[in-house]
């Protein structure tokens, strides 16, 4: 159906909803006001690794790991560590693959990740000493193991590194997974710092009613514990005080969480132990 129009043309402009009339021949000027609705993303920033000095500074981390583990062992009646080069090397080219498992080589060894700085993380493996029993003694447990490799009397080098491996998307995306996606193998993923210390000679060494344990894991002597004690709360305040704001982020983000201690342990002749990462062990007797 075909419109009409009378000499005079109503134009209607639907403006606000009110109807605009003109006559033919005028000029018209007409705004038009647009609301424009900018769709809001919201990106939440994945928390960033805590840089403290005791893990960017290599001579600061040699200093607090020896000062730290140092004042366990004093307080154990273990002679001071020494640090070891070739053990360190060993650490990196280990902690560099990020891989939360142990690394299976023929030495002790400790790990962790997600600690703020290195003198948390040794602390979370020289306090097992809380849960050991020297009476029984307790020998191996995941629980205590990395306190005993730790303080082990007849080890006397240590050499360590960390390496900042991050937070991965997939570990910021489920949460519930606090060690991270799994790789190939079926291995985690460290997040954060990761802290590894090779040790020899090699601690933990199983056997024989636990006497190895009752030789290498003393306990702690009343008049070295108080001076140990402050020798470790004067490094963690040092070390802890440069980030105490990326720490908190990094805690949120990721659950510390350490490993179990390396069993590779030596026996007397005749004996071979088999250990698993995850502290399994068979023992078989040779000839």
């Amino acid at each position: 159906m075909k419109s009409h129009y009378t000499p005079t043309l109503l134009l209607h402009f639907l403006i606000g909803c009110l109807p605009i009339h003109v006559h033919a021949g005028d000029i018209v000027y007409v705004t038009v006001e647009a609301t424009v609705q900018a769709a809001v993303t919201t990106v939440i920033e994945a928390p960033t690794v805590p840089t403290p000095a005791s893990y960017t500074s290599v001579p600061i981390f040699e200093d607090t790991v020896l000062q730290v583990s140092n004042g366990y062992r004093d307080a154990h009646e273990a002679t001071g560590l020494v640090w070891n080069e070739t053990l360190t090397k060993y650490a990196r080219d280990w902690a560099e693959t990020c891989i939360w498992k142990h690394s299976d080589g023929p030495y002790g060894e400790n790990i962790a990740f997600g600690y703020p700085n290195a003198s948390a993380a040794v602390e979370a493996w020289g306090n097992e000493g809380e849960l050991y029993n020297f009476n029984k003694p307790t020998g191996f447990t995941e629980e205590t193991g990395h306190f005993t490799q730790l303080v082990w009397k007849s080890t006397l080098e240590v050499g360590c590194a960390a390496v900042n491996c991050g937070y991965t998307e997939d570990f910021m995306k489920a949460k519930r997974d606090v060690i991270g996606p799994r790789t190939a193998d079926g291995s985690s993923r460290a997040q954060g710092w990761y802290v590894v210390c090779e040790y020899t000679p090699v601690g933990n060494v199983v056997g024989d009613h636990d006497a190895y344990f009752k030789k290498n894991v003393l306990p702690s002597n009343p008049s070295h514990t108080s001076s140990s004690t402050a020798t470790v709360s004067a490094t963690t305040s040092t070390t802890a005080g440069t980030s105490a704001t990326s720490a908190s982020a990094a805690t949120t983000a990721a659950r510390p969480s350490v490993g179990v201690a390396n069993l590779q342990g030596r026996l007397e002749p005749g004996i071979q132990i088999m250990l698993l990462a995850l502290g399994v062990v068979w023992i078989t007797m040779g000839p």
